[in-house]
């Protein structure tokens, strides 16, 4: 599960790392540096499109944004890269209501090509999420372990505390972030609603005793692969939907204040004076701290 990460490097560094060609964002609509996204929440993402020949609005460049027939892409033009918001929790185009977004924040990479709601983005809209860090949450074993590792509060829940941790690229590059993108309206005079979602692959070794889960990251080799739309051979997808090598993220302890979906600022990120102390026990099936308050 993927339900918390850090997004706070300035739009420039987005668009160096990912080779953006333009970003749909108003400067004064760009969100600036967060500490604790949650699901719900405006993020930026790169999408891969072919330019059409004629934009009466991006709706007809599906970028989801003002109204308009579709146009026809031109035959000349070479993909772009392009940079917007969407709102975190894929809503499907055939969604009764915005609300199944809430949950569909996290999609696991095992069974995107057989669930519905993914399965089409899967094929025609993929992205990349970037992210300077992402959280993760262990259940610690004993309510002892947390004095013992200096912990004042932490998150509660079934099964007693939990510990957040923070990942982070050990170059302290970004993170390129697997996901996909839908796009919904409710009637066809409405504006259209962007969402995206976090695909999840399996735990590598230094995840495994935190959580079984974890958000599936691109390597910048790849960044293309995965924007282009179409279909991808299984063993290429197996490949792209990997988990990431042991020795590209870097992880260490932070406080409780993450859990609080209100929380905000660099301080999140600041490790413990503990967090080198080894994991305590797997939280396997332990989601994080539920969404933002709409």
């Amino acid at each position: 599960m993927c339900g918390r990460f850090v997004a706070s490097r300035p739009v420039e560094d987005i668009v160096e790392q990912f080779g953006v060609d333009e970003v749909r964002v108003p400067i004064e609509l760009l969100p600036g540096p967060r500490f604790n996204v949650c699901p719900q929440d405006e993020v930026l993402a790169i999408r891969e499109v072919v330019p059409r020949s004629e934009a009466p609005g991006d709706a007809a460049a599906g970028a989801g944004a003002g109204k308009g027939a579709a146009a026809a892409p031109s035959d000349s033009a070479s993909p772009e890269r392009r940079l917007s918001t969407y709102r975190w929790g894929l809503v499907p185009s055939w969604a009764k209501s915005p609300n199944v977004g809430a949950r569909a924040f996290n999609a696991r990479a095992e069974t995107l090509a057989d669930k519905p709601m993914f399965r089409t983005a899967l094929v025609r809209r993929r992205c990349i999420v970037p992210a300077d860090a992402f959280y993760e949450w262990q259940r610690l074993a004993a309510a002892g372990v947390a004095g013992a590792a200096g912990v004042a509060g932490g998150s509660s829940g079934r099964g007693g505390k939990r510990q957040p941790w923070c990942f982070k690229a050990s170059d302290g590059s970004m993170l390129g972030l697997a996901g996909l993108y839908e796009l919904w309206r409710e009637t066809p005079e409405s504006e259209w609603l962007r969402t995206c979602t976090v695909i999840t692959t399996r735990a590598n070794s230094l995840m495994a005793p935190i959580h079984d889960r974890m958000p599936v990251i691109l390597q910048p080799a790849d960044y293309g692969a995965w924007l282009t739309p179409g279909v991808l051979d299984p063993s290429e997808l197996h490949e792209l939907l990997a988990p990431a090598d042991e020795e590209f993220l870097v992880s260490y302890r932070v406080g409780s204040e993450v859990g609080n979906s209100r929380a905000e600022g660099p301080q999140l990120v600041e490790p413990l004076a503990d967090s080198s102390d080894p994991p305590v026990e797997n939280s396997s099936s332990e989601p994080p701290p539920g969404p933002a308050s709409p």
